[in-house]
């Protein structure tokens, strides 16, 4: 606990210039001294020392006030302060068991402050001293006039108190930076807005450009997809051709190989036919002559010949007529190819130089394109520059709108508010003269109430001396009779609870005898179903025989039968015999009653039923009767049980019923204890009716007295009651006039304060009117900037006109581009044509005429020699036949055989000119796909070349009406061209990523000003929960400090509800305003004194008013402990009882903080550990020390501590 060991001065106020010390002895500090000696001058000095800037705390005009003026001599020009603080328990951040705390001050004003003899900062200083609880604003200090301030604050200063202790301010701030914050996230958060509202205007616009040229780049992919799929297709078909090409060129090899065997093997097979011939001739003609058969042979040989030749004739005849037929075709042919070739070349040298010229064209025109969309593209950059500074600049022009509607808001406001203060003050004033009448009203009321009080006291005085003489004789007769009604009471008690004994057991007895005369009548009657009473049916330990009798009360006359129809056959019997009230249970109703679930606890022994023995047939009868209730091993366990639902009972026959609303307790106790002698019993009623009739007598007398006594009370009363009502008006009409008194000091008071309150609404109403003006010039200077934005509409047009450019270029560009594609179609394939199938055809139609010319030369040359060899063979067949003739008539017998030899020969010959043909066509055909598969191969170079410009790693698979969608797609491509901003796709990225930065900066000043809001909610819940919980401590101490300060020892509560010797005390307690606003509303003190009703203590008198906020001091103090406290005359306004009561509660509290009291009052300064007396000589002041020892003063010691 940090407390004050000593104050040292130097120069400061009434000290003089010289060093004075003071050593705090002990906790509870007495200062006293006669008025103006300085003894307040002490407080000023520690005030002084922690820190303190506020002149008028320290009762100066300003601080240079606290130098010593010298008192008529020489006056000091600095004034020191030192105070020693015990630190032991370091709660000051500083190693040392002692700190020292020093502050110096010039004239010129400067202060110097040393902590341990170093020079420190105040800021420092401050906060080391805040730490250990020691401040100059809060309850550490509590100067003259602060208590009877406290008391005449209205509700919302005691509120704003409770909150200085609590430490609002520090919330406040908090949460005022917080809006600042909240504030500046709110703007940053309206420009993110505004920017993503431009940004996304652009998004929007250049989003449908985007679109349209990534269109255009999917249809360009998509185009080249089905291009290079129909040219691997073309591709695949080609080199399917080709396939096919060779495979059919195998076959005509094969097919030839094979004709040329079929050749070889007729050309054995004639060969063969003319060897037969020759061996035919030679067996036929035998022995001929040599001659007849060189005739025979030489003429089959010419015949031969001659066939041949004839054949040969005829064929080269044929063949000769048919390359006649053919060679003018041919040539024709050849000439036409010629022409075709020719006339190709000149296409093929135009469209080459077509092709090129619109090349150079199309060239020019991407170049103007590209010009076109530079300059579009700057233009674009340049209207977006525009538009975020016309937006800017509309932007500005918003928020001085909004400022311009806040400040007439505002000025609004102060105009009503204004109106409003002229109304509060001319409503004050009115109440002010109305108030002043109502105190003379009263003044001469009360003057005419003290007169009548008068007269009634007198007449009070004569009663009460008569009435005093009867009361003391009532007095004896009554002690007489109380001691006789004592007696009586006593014996006519013993006498009741006999007879209820007796009663009780008569009634078990009945009970008893009823079961026995059940079970005689059912015996007799022979009645089925009968089981018995309980017992008969329950066996059980004595253990628990008192709680089983206690928890079965009801049932103890109990019978049990089996079924309905036994319980009717009974109930018949019980109402024939009179035997009264017999409760029945019949078995089969309850046979399947379970016992109650038993809950888990140490001090529940099971349920009651499970300690009873029986039948198991009986068991829904035990379990029906005590199978609800718990056995317990205490009073204690079974009536907590009890208040969970539980019914309950203990070993010794406590019983509790659910909820604990019901308690039975004591024992059964055995019939024989119950009775005793009559006689006795007669005798004691007689005398005790003897003493009643004695009693009756004296309370006869009594009754005369009281009579007697009676109408003087009557009397008496009406006069106190009289003198009560008067007085008791009197004092309601002096606080009456008091209040009204003080109401027109604070009307005063109020007017003064709403005048101050006007002057300054004036004020700031023409300020906010200059600062309107402002925004009003500043509107003006921001429109004629956004009238001055008329560019922006000259470069749209320009843009406009660009755009339509564009769409011409493109427009252009994609006619000169598909006709240049044509061009070029045009001249692949009249290449591939002249190449490919006029050159080849060419060669082909030449070199078959050469071999036609060279075969019709060759023909033409055996047929010009053939007719004379053919006229030679015949006339040589002629003469040979002749002569074979005349030479043997055998050899005509041989000529069917030579001729069907001749005829075979001419067969084979047949097929073998047939084969030789075939040949000749397998040949030509041979070489015609020949022809054709090397065009095939040049198409296949084509098309892979195509395929490698298109350049597409995975080629799709060719589909059906692809041909047909490429055209569509080429309709939809052409279109787009001409359209599409070929940049959109990076503008919209640039402006898209600007809009995702501004996006997620957007979001992160969102979460930001949540996690503002939501501090700012935590820190008014955490500030409410912190007032509460103050205000209900503070509540707490204020009532306990209240009862002890109002205790009275005189007198005790006469309530008819207090218990007996209850000490009178009064009541007090806070109250919120209003609870659901409470930092909106105010706190109000209530207070209840002994013998007074509950009234807000702004309404009581002086002395309670101060006895009530002295309490509230208190009761803060004693919330928010500090380590010591200095009092300037708090007890001003006690009385003796009073102010010996508060120096009781003091001297408690100086076990945890040090009390240094300023007071006059010797009820106070009998109970400090050390009094120092403050006087005044020669206009210094100067201290003496006086210590106290067990409460009884001892010789005062004066030493002057002020030292030379």
């Amino acid at each position: 606990m940090v407390y004050i060991k000593k104050v040292e001065t130097r120069g400061f106020k009434s000290f003089g210039s010289r060093p004075v010390t003071v050593n705090f002895e002990g906790q509870f500090i007495g200062i006293t001294g006669p008025n103006g000696s300085g003894k307040s001058n002490i407080i000023d000095a520690i005030l002084f020392a922690i820190g303190e800037n506020r002149p008028r705390m320290m009762r100066v005009p300003k601080l240079s006030g606290l130098i010593f003026d010298g008192a008529g001599q020489n006056p000091s020009t600095s004034a020191r302060v030192t105070i020693t603080l015990d630190n032991t328990d370091r709660e000051i951040s500083v190693d040392n068991d002692r700190v020292t705390l020093t502050r110096e001050i010039r004239s010129g004003g400067d202060s110097v402050y040393l902590l341990n003899g170093k020079k420190i900062q105040k800021s420092t200083l401050s906060e080391l001293l805040r730490l250990a609880l020691i401040n100059s604003d809060g309850l550490n200090f509590v100067p003259q006039g602060m208590v009877t301030s406290i008391a005449d604050k209205d509700s919302d200063e005691k509120r704003i108190l409770i909150e200085e202790v609590v430490g609002v301010a520090q919330f406040d701030e908090k949460k005022e930076d917080a809006l600042k914050q909240l504030d500046i996230a709110d703007r940053k958060l309206e420009v993110a807005m505004a920017k993503i509202g431009e940004v996304k205007k652009k998004i929007d616009s250049l989003e449908g450009e985007r679109n349209d040229q990534l269109r255009l780049h999917y249809l360009e992919n998509e185009r080249n997809n089905i291009k290079s799929s129909i040219i691997n297709q073309k591709l695949e078909d080609t080199k399917t051709s080709i396939e096919t090409n060779n495979q059919l060129i195998i076959q005509l090899s094969n097919e030839k190989i094979k004709l040329d065997e079929e050749l070889n093997s007729i050309n054995q097979q004639i060969k063969d036919v003319e060897t037969k011939k020759q061996t035919t001739l030679s067996q036929a003609i035998g022995g001929a002559s040599d001659e007849l058969l060189d005739v025979q042979i030489n003429l089959s040989t010419k015949k031969d010949q001659l066939i041949k030749l004839e054949n040969q004739i005829e064929e080269y005849t044929t063949a000769t007529k048919k390359i006649n037929d053919s060679l003018p075709y041919l040539n024709e042919m050849l000439s036409e190819n010629v022409k075709t070739a020719n006339q190709s070349e000149v296409t093929i040298n135009t469209l080459t130089e077509t092709l090129t010229r619109d090349q150079n064209d199309l060239d020019k025109l991407n170049n103007n394109m590209k010009d076109c969309d530079s300059q579009r593209n700057k233009l674009r950059y340049s209207i977006i520059e525009e538009e975020k500074l016309l937006s800017n600049i509309n932007q500005q022009l918003r928020t001085s709108f909004d400022k311009k509607n806040k400040l007439n808001k505002l000025l609004s406001d102060s105009n009503a508010k204004k109106l409003i203060l002229t109304e509060k003050i001319s409503n004050n004033q009115k109440k002010k003269i109305e108030t002043e009448t109502v105190i003379n009203l009263i003044s001469n009321s009360i003057s005419k109430l003290e007169s009548l009080k008068s007269n009634q006291e007198e007449s009070l005085s004569y009663l009460h001396d008569s009435n005093s003489k009867l009361a003391t004789r009532r007095a004896q007769i009554e002690s007489e009779l109380s001691k006789a009604v004592d007696i009586l009471t006593k014996a006519n008690q013993q006498v009741i609870k006999h007879e209820s004994k007796v009663e009780a057991a008569k009634e078990i007895t009945s009970k008893q005898n009823v079961q026995t005369k059940i079970k005689s009548i059912v015996d007799e009657n022979s009645v089925t179903g009968y089981l018995g009473g309980t017992k008969d049916l329950f066996n059980y330990s004595d253990k628990y025989k008192t709680a089983l009798e206690a928890a079965s009360k009801r049932w103890s006359n109990a019978v049990f039968v089996e079924d309905m129809p036994s319980l009717f056959k009974v109930v018949t019997l019980i109402k024939k015999h009179k035997l009264g009230r017999v409760a029945l249970i019949p078995l089969s109703d309850v046979a399947d009653f379970e016992k109650a679930k038993t809950p888990k606890n140490k001090d529940v022994l099971g349920s009651l039923a499970d300690f009873i023995k029986v039948d198991p047939k009986y068991l829904g009868i035990k379990n029906f009767i005590f199978g609800d209730t718990l056995l317990v091993s205490s009073a204690k366990a079974g009536y907590i049980l009890s208040q969970k639902g539980y019914r309950t009972v203990s070993i010794s026959g406590d019983l509790f019923e659910p909820g604990g609303s019901v308690f039975e307790t004591g024992s059964i106790s055995p019939l024989a204890n119950l009775f005793f002698d009559s006689k006795s019993l007669s005798q004691i009623k007689s005398s005790v009716n003897n003493l009643r009739d004695s009693i009756q007598k004296r309370k006869s007398v009594i009754t005369n007295l009281n009579s007697k006594v009676k109408e003087m009370e009557s009397d008496q009363q009406t006069q106190n009651l009289g003198i009560t009502k008067v007085t008791s008006e009197l004092k309601n009409l002096q606080n009456m006039k008091d209040r009204y008194l003080k109401v027109i000091e604070k009307t005063t008071k109020t007017v003064n304060h709403l005048n101050n309150q006007l002057s300054t609404v004036s004020s700031i109403i023409i300020t906010q009117e200059n600062n309107l003006l402002e925004v009003d010039n500043l509107i003006k200077e921001q429109k004629t900037k956004v009238d001055s934005q008329s560019s922006l509409d000259s470069q749209k047009n320009k843009l406009n006109s660009l755009d339509d450019e564009k769409t011409r270029l493109s427009t252009s560009i994609d006619e000169l581009s598909e006709t240049i594609r044509n061009n070029e179609s045009t001249v692949t394939k009249e290449r591939g044509n002249l190449e490919h199938n006029l050159k080849n055809q060419k060669l082909q139609l030449t070199q078959e005429i050469t071999t036609l010319e060279q075969e019709l030369k060759d023909k033409n040359e055996f047929l010009n020699t053939s007719d004379q060899i053919l006229a030679d063979l015949k006339t040589n067949v002629e003469s040979l036949t002749d002569q074979e003739k005349l030479l043997s008539d055998e050899s005509r017998k041989m000529k069917p055989i030579l001729d069907a030899l001749d005829k075979e020969i001419k067969s084979h010959t047949k097929n073998k000119e047939s084969i030789q043909k075939r040949i000749m066509e397998n040949t030509s055909k041979s070489q015609n796909t020949e022809n054709n598969t090397s065009r095939l191969s040049d198409s296949i170079n084509t098309y892979k070349n195509n395929l490698n410009e298109l350049g597409r790693n995975k080629i799709m698979e060719y589909f059906s009406g692809a041909e047909n969608l490429l055209l569509e797609l080429d309709k939809e491509y052409n279109y787009l061209r001409t359209r599409v901003n070929l940049l959109a796709d990076e503008q919209y990225r640039d402006i898209y990523f600007g809009y995702k930065g501004f996006s997620e900066r957007k979001n992160q000043l969102q979460k930001e000003r949540i996690a503002i809001v939501e501090f700012i909610e935590g820190i008014d819940s955490e500030k409410r929960d912190a007032f509460l919980d103050a205000y209900q401590k503070i509540d707490k101490e204020f009532r306990s400090i209240f009862a002890q300060l109002t205790t009275r020892d005189d007198g005790v509560c006469k309530h008819e509800n207090c218990p007996p010797g209850r000490l009178l005390h009064g009541d007090a307690w806070l109250e919120l305003d209003n609870p659901d606003e409470i930092f909106s509303a105010g706190v109000t003190l209530m207070a209840t004194f002994p013998n007074k009703v509950p009234r807000d203590i702004v309404i009581c008198s002086g002395g309670e008013k101060t006895i009530a906020a002295l309490c509230l001091i208190l009761a803060i103090q004693g919330v928010k402990p500090a380590p010591f406290y200095v009092f300037d005359e708090i007890d001003a306004a006690l009385d003796a009882v009073n102010s010996t009561k508060l120096a009781e509660i003091l001297e408690n509290r100086t076990s945890k903080s040090q009390v240094i009291m300023i007071t006059l009052k010797d009820t106070i300064l009998s109970r400090v550990d050390n009094m120092y007396g403050v006087y005044h000589e020669r206009s210094i002041t100067k201290i003496v020390k006086h210590r106290l020892k067990e409460n009884k003063p001892k010789e005062m010691k004066i030493s002057n501590i002020v030292k030379d």
